[in-house]
């Protein structure tokens, strides 16, 4: 009993590692390589030519924020099926706007424009971080110098308006991105220049010239970090918990999973929460090249490999909504989600989910070898719900895939919450489906 104790001890306390480091789509697909690389994962080329050994193990970085990972069967049949998980890496908040800097009376705030759909009240009064990328000069015309950054520390803050300016606070007060959501960066004393603030911690931070920054992509992240609580610490309370819960599960499944056939399979993709309809989200057709070459090399011959992907299996992990105590009326009434009960099946008539009846029943057996529960989310008939990048990626393969994902509270809030059971019920049927043998 220790034992196990210990054991989701680490896998807890290593969760909130990766999410510490795991702060936008560009450092979390770093994070992951490292990981990758750690455990003998051998990075490719798009654009080069491949050699893929059986019992091989590799990975793939076509954009900074994409990243797919694969590892070959040590067996026979290394060419026998394909198992996919699908997860995104963005999260919704805030991107820095060109010529950030906005100086009232010297309180020097930052011009940021919103990226998704945050819950903007759950952003006041955090400590917020600043991480990205930047563009730099270089001999290059065509090919700037690229340099992935994390402030890695607190330095922006959206304080609240005091109640006593604000009264109808409590009652609901519309929140305006432009005016009421511009971080506060530092109050400038009278002999500091009060131009490119901003431009020059960066530059210092990257370790560059100002000069020669030409420019930057950079997020607005709360840097608070994972905790469990609860009574029983049975909850995890975090930020960017979708989808990033799903983004390790899945890389921890890949990782510690052997197996005898087949190809086993990460994709992390980007844009999820702004529609996916870029060269580096699910609306697009790279992974679908991607596959396409892998089985090229492996299965030889592109009617065979297209053959193939008729008996795909992809799992699209996103988070599913669990029913909220406060607002039971907004969960359907008789699919329910709870926290800790089990990972969520995601089904919709309209197909915002890509389930089907095979890859429910599938997944539901998949749960039960795994000895796991399971339950299943459907929207409420009155309230509208999103999508998930299962339909997306269906649209470019002719795959089975099931939408999956563990029930959660607070999505798109600054901090998320799901069952501690449920994280670790999801790394237990991901690194089952990775081990399956048909």
């Amino acid at each position: 009993m220790d034992q196990i104790r210990n054991h989701i001890r680490d896998y807890i306390s290593d969760f909130f590692g990766f999410m510490k480091k795991a702060t936008t789509s560009v450092q979390t697909v770093d994070t992951i390589r490292e990981r990758l690389e750690a455990e003998g994962f051998i990075g490719l080329e798009m654009n080069g030519p491949w050699t893929l050994d059986p019992s091989g193990k590799y990975y793939l970085t076509p954009y900074p924020s994409m990243l797919v990972g694969f590892s070959i069967a040590s067996g026979r049949s290394p060419a026998k099926g394909v198992k996919i998980i699908a997860a995104h890496t963005d999260n919704p908040g805030f991107r820095i706007k060109p010529e950030p800097e906005v100086n009232s009376e010297g309180m020097l705030t930052l011009n940021v424009e919103r990226y998704g759909g945050p819950i903007l009240n759950t952003w006041f009064d955090r400590p917020l971080s600043i991480a990205g990328r930047i563009a730099v000069k270089s001999d290059k015309v065509l090919k700037p110098q690229v340099i992935h950054l994390d402030l890695q520390r607190p330095v922006l803050i959206i304080p609240n308006l005091a109640i006593h300016m604000n009264r109808e606070v409590n009652k609901g007060v519309e929140i305006k991105v432009q005016k009421d959501m511009q971080p506060l960066l530092t109050r400038l004393i009278e002999d500091e220049v009060r131009d490119n603030y901003l431009l020059d911690l960066i530059a210092q931070e990257a370790g560059v010239d100002r000069e020669d920054i030409l420019d930057m992509d950079l997020s607005v992240y709360c840097s608070e970090e994972g905790m469990l609580l609860g009574s029983k610490e049975e909850f995890i309370s975090c930020p960017r918990i979708d989808d990033l819960s799903m983004v390790y599960a899945a890389m921890q499944a890949l990782t510690e999973s052997q197996h005898k056939e087949g190809i086993n399979m990460v994709a992390f993709m980007d844009n999820e929460e702004i529609g996916s309809a870029t060269r580096q989200g699910a609306d697009s057709v790279m992974l679908s090249n991607i596959v396409q070459k892998i089985l090229m090399e492996v299965a030889g011959g592109e009617q065979q490999s297209i053959h193939q992907k008729m008996s795909f299996f992809v799992i699209s992990a996103d988070g599913a909504h669990a029913l909220h105590p406060n607002y039971s009326e907004k969960s359907d009434i008789t699919n329910k989600p709870v926290m800790n009960k089990g990972m969520a099946i995601k089904v919709s008539c309209n197909r915002s989910y890509a389930s089907e009846v095979e890859t429910i029943a599938a997944f539901q057996q998949l749960c039960d070898k795994a000895g796991v529960k399971y339950q299943k989310f459907v929207n409420h008939s009155d309230q509208p719900g999103g999508t998930t990048l299962g339909p997306l990626l269906s649209k470019y393969m002719p795959v089975h895939v099931v939408d999956a994902g563990v029930p959660m509270l607070a999505m798109h809030s600054a901090r998320e919450l799901m069952g501690k059971q449920d994280f670790l019920d999801s790394i237990r049927i991901f690194r089952t489906f990775f081990q399956l043998e048909e």
